[in-house]
């Protein structure tokens, strides 16, 4: 028994130091991907979304959270680790606001989804940034599918407001047609009633 727990020690003490320094490499290796992250910048620096319309800008001013919104959204390329975590946490909040409170003007099926879509993509990145190892490429994916999300969205904007111009050009077009239908009858009415007389 005496020669079994001398064993047990001596193995103990050869088998510490070597997990020991295992564990040592582990905090050196924390340590250094901590620093690496906080001189990484992630996001696209070139990237720029789609400008509004001036009508849809126009209308997007009664959306009184959309231009924090669109800062917010516009920061968050070229960020630092933390830096981007705090951006991606005030832009969920801007997003969840804009999901509340759309203008009546803007309250559209495809408009509304594409919101859902931004806010999905927000809720992605900030989980992604809030993992204990966090994955760079993931995030890079993340950050990429979110300022596409973005862009589809301002691009819907755009696209209700053209379409809307044009629906309103239509009307206006056939109001004068049939305002033009409606004096040619009326003269001619005229013209028969001269006739009879």
């Amino acid at each position: 028994m005496l020669k079994l727990t001398i064993r047990f020690l001596l193995l103990f003490t050869f088998c510490q130091p070597i997990v020991g320094c295992g564990d040592a490499s582990e905090v050196d290796e924390k340590e250094d991907s901590l620093l690496k992250d906080s001189r990484s910048l992630y996001g696209d620096k070139g990237f720029t979304f789609p400008i509004l319309s001036t009508t849809a800008r126009e209308q997007v001013s009664q959306w009184i959270v959309y231009d924090d919104f669109e800062a917010e959204a516009k920061a968050i390329n070229n960020s630092s680790l933390q830096s981007l975590k705090d951006k991606t946490e005030r832009l969920m909040v801007h997003t969840d606001s804009l999901s509340k409170k759309i203008p009546d003007t803007l309250k559209t099926k495809i408009i509304t989804s594409r919101l859902m879509v931004v806010n999905t993509r927000v809720n992605l990145l900030l989980q992604e940034l809030n993992k204990q190892r966090i994955d760079s490429v993931t995030v890079q994916d993340n950050i990429g599918e979110l300022n596409t999300s973005i862009s589809n969205l301002v691009f819907q904007l755009n696209e209700k407001f053209q379409k809307d111009a044009i629906d309103m050009a239509k009307f206006e077009t056939e109001e004068k047609a049939l305002e033009k239908q409606k004096r040619i009858r009326d003269s001619i009415f005229k013209e028969e009633l001269k006739d009879q007389k």
